[in-house]
């Protein structure tokens, strides 16, 4: 057998071919797979920074609870290039977004709590973003 030039061109453009397909398929891996990995991460810590609080009792550093403090210290870290490089940069952001979530859902939780202890969403006294498992708004009544 005989291979021509032409029977080399056509290969290697069917090479090429075939090469850009496995390159988008590998992109769409990788994106999926990475959003995935964020979307564990996220979730993960945010459920970590509950049970941080929890086993603390709800610790904190002044009026800053410990996840929302350990949040925005990951957070800021990801910002800046001496402590994360790439890849970690954003699972390091993802870590604080996961602890900073984790605070903003306790908060909601009070919030609505109290909202359904009283019929009033805002008002009544305590300390809902600092402490919002622990007696964070007052318990009273509910009214009929």
């Amino acid at each position: 057998m005989h291979i021509t030039e032409e029977h080399l061109r056509h290969m290697a453009r069917r090479h090429h071919a075939t090469m850009q397909k496995l390159d988008a398929i590998k992109e769409t891996v990788v994106g999926t797979t990475g959003r995935l990995v964020d979307t564990i991460e996220t979730a993960g810590f945010a459920w970590i920074g509950g049970a941080t609080e929890g086993r603390s009792g709800g610790w904190a550093l002044g009026p800053v609870p410990l996840n929302l403090l350990l949040g925005v210290a990951a957070l800021a870290a990801s910002h800046t290039d001496r402590i994360a490089r790439g890849r970690f940069k954003n699972d390091l952001a993802n870590v604080g977004n996961g602890l900073i979530g984790s605070w903003a859902a306790a908060v909601g939780f009070a919030f609505g709590r109290r909202a359904r202890e009283t019929g009033s969403l805002f008002g009544g006294g305590g300390q809902p973003f600092t402490h919002p498992y622990q007696n964070g708004w007052p318990h009273a009544p509910a009214t009929p």
